[in-house]
């Protein structure tokens, strides 16, 4: 016995309540059914009637419907009339709906739907909808559509077209939600786009409930930092990046503009990062097409908005509710990227982990752009019309927008902290410090009986004092952490080979590997042990870093180069030991990620800088990608994929400081290292760690 699937009209009403997700992407899908229809231009209004919204009209110039298309594909629901999301229209695009369901999205917005189209040498056909009967149906057969034709146009004289009108409509649309809506749609097309002309949607109404919603255009002055990329297969090939100063920061000479000229080659290959490790990968085993990003990028900090020439409050509403990075296909969003509760590249999560450093979606306007869905078809849209699939595809995608993401926000980093010199009060750099010497200010001069002031300024000493010794602390755990990481990776992998030779049986292995495991252990004990600060050999140092990192040299097939030396300075040996090591760590990972052949790192002791004894540490890797004052700025990082904390360099400089000691940047021709040393003109990475010769 054989028996059918009977469908419901229930499913109908299903179709469109639960696969729309809201307002905005009910409206999206009629709009991108306009774009299918080779419209140059849709108009979306908003009509009120005595000050409730009582009708939205959908309007386009397309090429219009008739009849037997009305009955055989807009009344079919899952038609594959487009299916092939390769195939392009008469007008020379791409499909944007492929399902055959968005259609039921007006369901989502009103219970009763007039349509009225008319194509080239066709009548036009009008059709009405009243969902409220959908409810009373038991069979879809009896669900009836009515359908007419006017020989004599009423609406469409002499062009094409199509016009969708719902009334009663569903929701209780208050004034938020309309301008929400208003937001979404205008952000159809890419602000940055302005030679799209193809395609325009226009939003419209019968009140002013749009009037002094501000544009990207009217904002986009007020952004300081602008980037602009292609990516292509395994690399970016085009990269700028430029920072913008209002000319009201008078203390800015000039902006700054970096291109894909000033980036050695292996910078702009894309990488992603696994497991704490730098793996490069590319777009090229997916049909993704190039992609294009745009970016603007503002400052929220009310010091440097006050030199803006536009109200504060302004800029930082409109970036609350437009603020995240996009994605455009085919000229046109793709849903619902950039949406406040969607930060599909973990941009905030990045932030927060961070502490500082890194971008927030409120800062931010971008839009990634891909071509049309014949070169982008691995890339699919769910049928919910929320993104994409999240396939192979997809991620390699993410990751290569992320990739270019990390170099735009690492240049920015670098002006940023630029204008925070010159135009951030001391406490925007060491808050606690300065509120307290402004209270001690205050003290001095309002407070006029002499024991009561005294009393006060005691305690504000003692708060003083307990402040610094609480972030000395935090900055050796801090310290401590970041080597940690180092410590246990190493300690797996020797493990590991410890395994294998003794599956292997080959036991004088084994011993050996275990002395080297022995000789790790303790020499990374001496960076957690607290010690004094004692006048001792610097060769002493040197010799406990290099033997941590033997095994990290050989693997990373690195030549070391020490020399012998009877030098003394003043060091607490946790610290001096930690701070070479974490040099030692950023040389390694440079010489590694630069692919550098012949890979060298030296330690030079001299008593070259006068009034110091210093180690040396040099690499022939690709030298320092950030100017030497921004690097020590915590959390501002070089490093590809935010892989580094932006901690290091800051860490080590506070511990010299810590020391009576300093760390320096220094030139090739401010110190003359000897021939045993690397290569001379090889070496561009020097930082001189110098210890006090005397108390």
């Amino acid at each position: 016995m054989e028996n059918n699937f009977k469908i419901s009209p229930r499913v109908l009403a299903h179709l469109g309540e639960d696969l729309i997700k809201n307002e905005s992407i009910a409206l999206l899908e009629l709009v991108k059914n306009s774009y299918d229809a080779c419209a140059s231009i849709c108009t979306v209004e908003f009509n009120f009637k005595n000050n409730i919204l009582n009708e939205i009209i959908i309007k386009d110039n397309g090429v219009g419907m008739d009849l037997e298309i009305i009955k055989n594909v807009w009344l079919v629901i899952g038609t594959d009339n487009k299916r092939d999301t390769t195939k392009p229209t008469k007008c020379g695009r791409i499909p944007l709906g492929e399902k055959g369901i968005g259609r039921l999205g007006i369901h989502k917005l009103g219970e009763k739907i007039r349509l009225v189209s008319k194509r080239s040498n066709s009548n036009e056909v009008e059709l009405y909808i009243d969902w409220t009967k959908l409810e009373k149906t038991k069979e879809i057969e009896d669900f009836k559509i009515q359908i007419s034709e006017n020989t004599t146009p009423k609406n469409f004289i002499n062009t094409t077209g199509t016009i969708i009108k719902i009334t009663d409509l569903k929701a209780d649309w208050e004034r938020r939600q309309l301008r929400e809506v208003y937001r979404s749609i205008n952000s159809l097309n890419s602000p940055f786009d302005n030679t799209n002309d193809k395609f325009k949607v226009v939003v419209r109404s019968n009140t002013n409930i749009f009037e002094g919603l501000p544009s990207f255009q009217d904002i986009k002055n007020a952004a300081l930092y602008f980037g602009k990329c292609k990516i292509e297969n395994d690399r970016i090939t085009s990269f700028k990046y430029e920072f913008k100063p209002w000319p009201t920061l008078t203390r800015i000479q000039s902006g700054r503009i970096k291109t894909e000229k000033d980036f050695e080659s292996f910078q702009l290959e894309l990488s992603k990062r696994v497991d704490g490790k730098i793996e490069n990968f590319s777009l090229e085993s997916f049909k993704i097409g190039r992609i294009d990003f745009d970016i603007a990028i503002f400052d929220n900090d009310s010091q440097i908005l006050n030199y803006a020439n536009i109200e504060k409050k302004s800029i930082r509403d409109y970036l609350k509710e437009n603020g995240g990075i996009r994605v455009y296909r085919d000229g046109v969003r793709v849903y619902d990227y950039g949406e406040k509760e969607n930060d599909w590249l973990g941009i905030d999560l990045k932030r927060v982990h961070r502490v500082g450093g890194y971008i927030s979606n409120h800062i931010v306007i971008g839009a990634v752009k891909l071509e049309d869905r014949s070169k982008s078809s691995d890339l699919r849209e769910k049928t919910n019309r929320e993104g994409f699939v999240e396939n192979e595809a997809y991620e390699a995608f993410k990751n290569a927008v992320l990739f270019a993401l990390d170099l735009f926000v690492a240049e920015r980093n670098i002006d940023k902290e630029r204008l925070a010199v010159l135009y951030k009060k001391h406490k925007a750099i060491e808050p606690v410090l300065s509120d307290l010497n402004d209270v001690i200010e205050i003290v001095e001069k309002k407070v006029e009986k002499k024991e009561v002031k005294d009393e006060i300024l005691k305690y504000l000493s003692r708060i003083n004092d307990q402040y610094a010794e609480v972030k000395s602390v935090l900055i050796r755990s801090a310290n401590a952490g970041l080597n940690l990481a180092v410590v246990i990776h190493e300690i797996e992998k020797l493990i590991a080979g410890l395994v294998g030779a003794i599956k292997q049986k080959k036991y004088e292995n084994a011993v050996n590997i275990i002395a080297q495991l022995e000789k790790i252990v303790q020499g990374y004990s001496v960076m957690i042990k607290n010690s004094a600060i004692k006048n001792g050999k610097l060769s002493d140092i040197v010799d406990i870093a290099f033997n941590n990192y033997d095994f990290r040299f050989k693997d990373h097939k690195v030549f070391t180069i020490t020399n012998d030396s009877d030098l003394k300075g003043f060091y607490a040996k946790s610290e001096a030991v930690s701070v070479l090591t974490n040099l030692l760590d950023n040389s390694l990972f440079w010489l590694s990620y630069s692919r550098t052949k012949n890979r060298a790192i030296s330690a030079y002791i001299t008593d070259q800088i006068k009034g110091y004894n210093s180690i040396v540490v040099s690499d022939n890797g690709p030298g320092f990608k950030l100017p030497t004052e921004i690097a020590i700025k915590p959390f501002i990082t070089g490093k590809p994929n935010a892989i580094g904390s932006g901690l290091g360099l800051h860490i080590a400089d506070e511990l010299m400081k810590s020391m009576k000691g300093k760390l320096l940047f220094l030139d090739k021709n401010d110190i003359i290292l000897p021939k045993t040393t690397i290569e001379h003109g090889a070496t561009k990475a020097i930082i001189a760690l110098c210890f006090r010769k005397e108390k």
